[in-house]
């Protein structure tokens, strides 16, 4: 299940989403998030957060924290950050991390030439596993 968050700092050319760059756009999570994550968590394996909103230390706090709740309840947390970057430590939260912003040239990650990484985590290690789409 993907929960998209606004605020969006990355400005893609070609963005499916171009809503997301208005900070005001939509409804705030931490109303919802315990409620989202009750209903669907017979539904779904894993919740992804598409997007770091303005990547403040706030708003990745805040996220770790629904990352929390949603592996209380058994399910996996992704996070799709969109910017060109390692992982980083606050990224550990996650169970998957996708980094690298989208470079339409370069294509998307089911293509061998794209730039951007699906990142696994596994007892604190990340393993890079983009190929399994390919």
């Amino acid at each position: 299940m993907n929960i998209y968050i606004s605020g969006c700092l990355n400005h893609c050319p070609d963005c499916h989403y171009p809503e997301l760059q208005c900070p005001d756009f939509g409804e705030e999570l931490t109303r919802y998030i315990a409620n989202i994550v009750s209903l669907y968590e017979r539904f779904a394996t894993c919740i992804t957060f598409m997007g770091e909103g303005s990547c403040t230390d706030e708003e990745k706090a805040e996220l770790c924290g629904y990352a929390k709740k949603i592996h209380e309840r058994g399910m996996k947390a992704a996070l799709y950050c969109g910017r060109d970057t390692e992982i980083e430590s606050w990224m550990e939260n996650f169970d998957y991390v996708k980094i690298g912003s989208y470079q339409a040239e370069k294509g998307t990650l089911t293509q061998k030439s794209t730039n951007q990484r699906l990142y696994k985590q596994s007892q604190g290690e990340w393993t890079d596993i983009t190929s399994v789409f390919w």
